[in-house]
Order: C-alpha cells, then sequence, then structure tokens
C-alpha cells in the first residue's frame, strides 16, 4: 500500500451562484474557480460569472459569453466567507477599431482570471521575507462581440468576423493588507505587447507557480507569423510592477492551449496541456523538466478524455494528478430504441464531446504513467437526467494546496457546473455555480509557503 496517492474528493453544493450585482432581469450565474493562497490560513480565488442568453441563436461562439471575474476569500473547504466578492472587471462598451466600417458598437467581454501572488506574511525558503508578499498580478483576455439592434451588452450580440476580430488583455497589480484586496494598477496590453518578441494567444488553467521570487504560468504564444503552442511564462516584478520576462514553448506549434504547470517533490517542473486538433485531441499529455528550457514528454495516453479542458494539479501530499472529462459515448432511449444524440450545432457524433463526468488522474510514482481514475463527480448519478433536456457539465477544474483556518495544508480543487442548454435558453438548475471542493490525499501534507 502506497503512503501517498489520492483517497478521494468531497462533493458539496454550490458555494457561490449568484453575484450579487446581477442586474435587475438578468440571469447571471458564477462558474469557473481558481484557487490561490492570499495569506496565512486564507484562501482565495478568482470566480468567473456567465450569463443565460448571451448571445444571438445562429452565433456559434454563443456558449462562452462572460460578463467579468470576481475574487472571493475562504479559510474553509466549507465555502467562501459571507464578504462580498471584489468585482475585478466586467463587460463594458468600447468601438471596435477593426471592424467595417470602423467603430462598430461592440461589447468587450471579459474572460476569466489567471495569475499569481505572493501571499502576505510569505517567506523564502531560506527564512527571510519574500520582498513582494501581499503583492501579485491577475491577467484576462476581452474580446469585442457586436452590439445588435437591441443595444444590449448582454443580448443580441455576435462574433466580429476574423479579420474584425479585437482583442486585448487587462493586466493588473493585486495588493492584500490583511483584510481586503486592492487593485494598485491596471493596463491594457495588446497581445503583441505584453512580451517582444511574442504573440500572446491565450491563457492557461491554472494559477501560477512560485519559482525563486518569480512565478511560472502556463499560456500559449505564438512567434510572429507563426502557429501558437503552448509553454510557461515567466513573471518577474520590478519597480513595484510584475510584468512577462521570458516565454518557453513546450508542445511546438500545435495550437496547444489551457497549459499548466507544477512543482514535483524532487523540485522539478510538470506541465500539461489541451491538444487543438486530432490525433492528439482526446490525449493525455505531460511534459517535464529541470530547468525551464529542456521539457521532455514523459507521458502520453491516448484517447482517454473529452475534447474539452485538461489541468495539472498537485495534492496536499505532492501527488501529481490529472483532471479532465472522462470520454464517453452518449446514448438516448427514444422511442424504444437508442440513438447517439446530436450536439448543439445538429451534428451526430460518437462521442467525446460530453462533460458529464469529471476525473482525476494520479500520475504514478515514477511520473511515467498515469494511475487509475478516481470520479470527482458524477453528474447523471449524482442529479438525474437535467431539467433543460441537455446534458450536465462539470469542467475546468483547477487546484491550488492553501493553508486554511485549521492551519493544515489542503488541496483545494474549483470547478463549474451547468446544464448544457442553460446560456442559451433553458432557466439556470440549483446546481449551476462555482464549487470549491477537496481533493484528499493518503500522504502527509507539505506546505506550499513559508510563514
Amino acid at each position: 500500500m502506497t503512503s501517498q496517492g489520492l483517497i478521494d474528493v468531497t462533493r458539496g453544493q454550490p458555494d457561490l451562484r449568484i453575484p450579487a450585482d446581477t442586474p435587475q432581469g438578468e440571469t447571471w450565474r458564477y462558474g469557473l474557480v481558481l484557487p490561490f493562497q492570499a495569506a496565512p490560513r486564507l484562501g482565495a480565488a478568482y470566480v468567473n460569472i456567465r450569463i443565460r442568453n448571451g448571445v444571438m441563436a445562429e452565433d456559434r461562439g454563443g456558449d462562452d459569453f462572460e460578463v467579468g471575474v470576481d475574487l472571493a476569500l475562504f479559510d474553509t473547504i466549507a465555502g467562501f466567507r459571507s464578504e462580498r466578492p471584489l468585482a475585478i472587471t466586467r463587460n463594458h462598451e468600447e468601438p471596435n477599431p477593426r471592424s467595417r466600417p470602423a467603430r462598430a458598437r461592440a461589447v468587450m467581454v471579459k474572460y476569466p482570471i489567471r495569475g499569481g501572488f505572493v501571499p502576505l506574511g510569505a517567506r523564502r525558503r531560506d527564512g527571510s521575507a519574500h520582498p513582494h508578499a501581499g503583492t501579485g498580478f491577475a491577467i484576462n483576455q476581452a474580446i469585442a462581440r457586436r452590439i445588435g439592434p437591441s443595444g444590449s451588452l448582454f443580448h443580441g450580440v455576435s462574433a466580429f468576423s476574423d479579420d474584425e476580430a479585437y482583442r486585448y488583455y487587462e493586466l493588473r497589480e493585486l495588493s492584500f493588507d490583511g483584510r481586503s484586496f486592492s487593485i494598485a494598477a491596471s493596463d491594457r496590453v495588446a497581445p503583441l505587447d505584453l512580451l517582444p518578441g511574442w504573440n500572446l494567444v491565450g491563457e492557461g488553467l491554472t494559477n501560477a507557480i512560485p519559482d525563486g521570487d518569480d512565478f511560472l504560468v502556463g499560456m500559449s504564444a505564438a512567434k510572429t507569423g507563426a502557429d501558437g503552442g503552448a509553454g510557461v511564462m515567466r513573471f518577474r516584478r520590478s519597480g513595484g510592477r510584475w510584468r512577462a520576462a521570458e516565454f518557453h514553448p513546450i508542445t511546438g506549434e500545435d495550437g496547444s492551449s489551457e497549459a499548466s504547470v507544477i512543482r514535483d517533490q524532487d523540485g522539478a517542473l510538470l506541465f500539461s496541456a489541451r491538444a487543438s486538433r486530432e490525433p492528439e485531441y482526446h490525449d493525455i499529455r505531460v511534459w517535464r523538466s529541470t530547468d525551464t528550457r529542456a521539457w521532455t514528454k514523459v507521458i502520453h495516453v491516448r484517447g482517454a478524455i473529452s475534447s474539452g479542458p485538461i489541468t495539472l494539479n498537485q495534492a496536499a501530499d505532492g501527488t501529481p494528478y490529472i483532471g479532465a472529462n472522462l470520454y464517453q459515448v452518449p446514448f438516448e432511449r427514444l422511442a424504444g430504441r437508442f440513438r447517439v444524440p446530436r450536439d448543439r450545432q445538429g451534428r451526430v457524433r460518437g462521442g467525446g464531446w460530453t462533460r458529464r463526468v469529471l476525473c482525476l488522474w494520479p500520475l504514478s510514482d515514477e511520473r511515467k504513467a498515469l494511475e487509475a481514475a478516481i470520479t470527482a463527480r458524477d453528474c447523471d448519478a449524482e442529479f438525474g437526467p437535467p431539467p433543460g433536456g441537455s446534458m450536465w457539465r462539470v469542467d475546468h477544474p483547477s487546484g491550488a494546496v492553501v493553508q486554511l483556518a485549521d492551519g493544515a495544508w489542503h488541496n483545494v480543487l474549483g470547478y463549474r457546473i451547468h446544464e448544457d442548454v442553460e446560456s442559451r435558453s433553458t432557466e439556470p438548475p440549483p446546481q449551476t455555480g462555482a464549487y470549491l471542493e477537496e481533493v484528499r490525499s493518503a500522504g502527509p501534507p507539505a506546505a506550499a509557503w513559508k510563514f
């Protein structure tokens, strides 16, 4: 029997559901959760918000119409603290300078935040005070959508064509004084301006990890004129500001995205990313490095997961694990016969696109294979058929090892649950919302920060 490894995962009710500033007549719901350490015995998380009926039915980009991001505090696994979350960003109207004709009315849609934060009171490994304690950065993408005849920022909008596409990143400096977070500075950064020589394509799916006094975070970027791929980006603080300093590509120019990186118990780095196309679209891939520059693929498992988000996380005892949706072939009984249902575009697909079951795959001790998966959430088994007649979605797992009020270190896993059809038509069921759960492990917990 191993002295380490995953035991189980808690399965509670949604911890955040409806934002306090939801406009009258709108249906907003919390979704993705990306946790991190704020201070000794205190965790925090970026929690994104999405809207029902955000776009026109014919707009195929409508499933990802977001509203903004809040920052919420928690000190137990039982859920977030009672104080109102800090609203970090919200959608706003802005003319599109790339439209034809120019300056068409547009809403800048705000996508989930990733970032790095040095907890208040943190110390370096040698015991000296960390020079950046209580500070961090937060980055999110803003993408223009055309405002239709209704004039609403949330309804009747549609995507611009590729040659009219307009986007940028919001880069914020955050600080924490022990009681509340504040935004010390906020910049708008074009994709080509974050790091010279690179075009930032997208962010990762987990928050940054410390590397000395710097941070490493999963990102996707491309050399100018080349296809992009996933890798790790270094952020460094100088002159009181956190800025991108380096990007190290890992997957090659294959379109991989939504990357995550952890530090293993032996000091090496482990990295994973979502593949963008066949033949690796449903595969689990993990790379290893000892210096951020030279990376070796150590795990490649074919056909295990749905074509959805995948993350690499770490239990409190140091066990690395993959979080992703299980590859499943869905069947429905209709008039006494089984059939494969159609997806939201009306296509009949045999499998690999549903997100009804979230699984965790621990890495083997030698980090060259995966152990048997454990189920983090099986929505059909727990909730039964969704009321809107479509399918449940439990996705975007994002974990962090955080010290909570009891003084112990816990692996906190955030994710969202919602029904597939609700962003376009159906009223969200009570299960829809942001979830904060714990992944329990067998070995003694290891501190993620020194206080």
